[in-house]
């Protein structure tokens, strides 16, 4: 071997070296795809840690994906903020990892009007590709206060009309809550029955979010939302998105990262619900209705044809519940208004202990002296609260109807109706006259 050969050999072999020491990162195949997963060298203290950090998307991937979470942080939801707090950077990961998408945080707190509560009725942190930019905002989050049942669910709506939304990109928001907005039901509200003293409608506020093309998707804390689940179903609905129970804090992550991969899989399908939604208007001509139901049918057995598969987030591996027949009549009131005339409360399941509706922690606690019910409390009584459901084996979270067994995931399946449903109620809410 001539002393050049051995010269550029070894040339080379640097190259090679300096190479593999400069670029740590991990290459991983996902579905046929190859993206790199985040470099795991020590950032210097200060550095934030970007979403571009986890994958640059390429042309012939999903794109973008705005994801804001609309958090209540009263008193009784610390597990479930706990939970956000500890998984958010999993929560991304899985994200982008599955779908290859470009991805932006934001986070809504809200708690409630004075007197109620005196600290904060909404906190906006608008959208950003940091991870540990989103992480710092969870973690100034506390639960603290709340007063009487009803919260700020339509004031946190309203700002979330107001984040940065992209108009290219897939639109979710993911409203946690485990307590009606006000103005629900008069006769449990002890301080704004009427509704938001700021006049915010979140019937008018969901219309709104459909014609950005923002996706609501409710998860509902169970037991305590569950007399309110179908006015929640019934804003999901005016949105086309889903309501999903959440009775385990620990499947919260679980709960975001399927819906949003649920909804990034059916933006293939747009394309053809626009296009149905398009000839059925040209049909009916101006001024006339268009049939939501036939386009939704149309569709589904075109794309079930031709062997259409979709990502579908399950509970136990059976696909989530569709809106009910009450909550589909509450989506088609246009005010909260018409809502308080025909809204029927649902029954909470009953347990060993009856857990009243106003049920703040750390301004209310049991009172075991009266018929199971509550009074105010003075400093410490979260902690007091958490003793006494220890005491007597019931979490705040537990439920007959619910396991710790249970399990939110995803599947790979066969389009179904109610995912064209969805979509399709999507796409005429953008539509004037429909």
């Amino acid at each position: 071997m001539t002393k050049a050969t051995q010269s550029c050999i070894s040339f080379w072999l640097l190259c090679v070296l300096l190479i593999t020491g400069i670029n740590t990162r991990i290459i991983k195949s996902v579905k046929g795809k190859s993206i790199k997963l985040p470099d795991t060298r020590f950032k210097p203290e200060g550095q934030q840690e970007s979403i571009v950090d986890f994958i640059k998307p390429s042309s012939s991937q999903n794109g973008k994906l705005d994801l804001a979470f609309i958090m209540d942080t009263t008193g009784s939801m610390s597990s479930y903020i706990n939970s956000a707090k500890q998984n958010i950077r999993e929560i991304v990961e899985e994200i982008v990892t599955s779908s290859g998408s470009d991805v932006r945080l934001a986070l809504i707190e809200y708690r409630d009007h004075s007197p109620e509560d005196r600290t904060f009725v909404t906190r906006k942190n608008d959208f950003t590709s940091s991870v540990s930019t989103m992480k710092s905002w969870l973690n100034t989050a506390r639960a603290r206060g709340g007063g009487d049942g009803p919260e700020a669910v339509a004031d946190a709506m309203f700002e979330t009309t107001r984040l940065s939304w992209r108009q290219d990109a897939t639109k979710i928001s993911v409203l946690i809550s485990d307590a009606p907005p006000h103005g629900l039901v008069p006769s449990e509200d002890t301080s704004f029955p009427q509704g938001s003293p700021n006049g915010h409608d979140p019937m008018q506020i969901a219309r709104d979010l459909a014609q950005k093309g923002v996706t609501l998707y409710v998860i509902g804390v169970e037991p305590p939302i569950v007399p309110y689940k179908d006015f929640f179903m019934a804003l999901a609905y005016l949105t086309g998105g889903q309501y999903v129970p959440l009775s385990v804090p620990r499947l919260l992550v679980n709960a975001i990262t399927g819906g949003a991969q649920e909804e990034l899989s059916l933006r293939k399908f747009q394309a053809d619900v626009q296009r149905e939604i398009k000839q059925a208007s040209a049909a009916a001509g101006s001024g006339t209705s268009i049939d939501r139901q036939k386009i939704a049918q149309t569709v589904f057995r075109k794309l079930k044809k031709s062997g259409a598969k979709s990502t579908q987030l399950v509970k136990n591996n059976k696909t989530l519940d569709g809106p009910s027949a009450d909550a589909k009549l509450l989506a088609s009131k246009k005010s909260m208004a018409e809502v308080r005339k025909i809204f029927k409360k649902g029954n909470t399941p009953r347990t060993s202990f009856s857990f009243s509706p106003r049920k703040r922690l750390g301004r209310l606690m049991p009172d075991f002296a009266t018929k199971g019910g509550f009074r105010r409390s003075g400093g410490g009584s979260a902690r007091r609260m958490s003793s006494s459901f220890s005491k007597i084996g019931l979490s705040k979270a537990s439920s007959p109807s619910s396991s710790v067994s249970d399990k939110l995931s995803t599947k790979e399946s066969g389009i179904t109706l109610e995912q064209i449903n969805r979509l399709v109620q999507k796409e005429t809410a953008r539509l004037p006259s429909v």
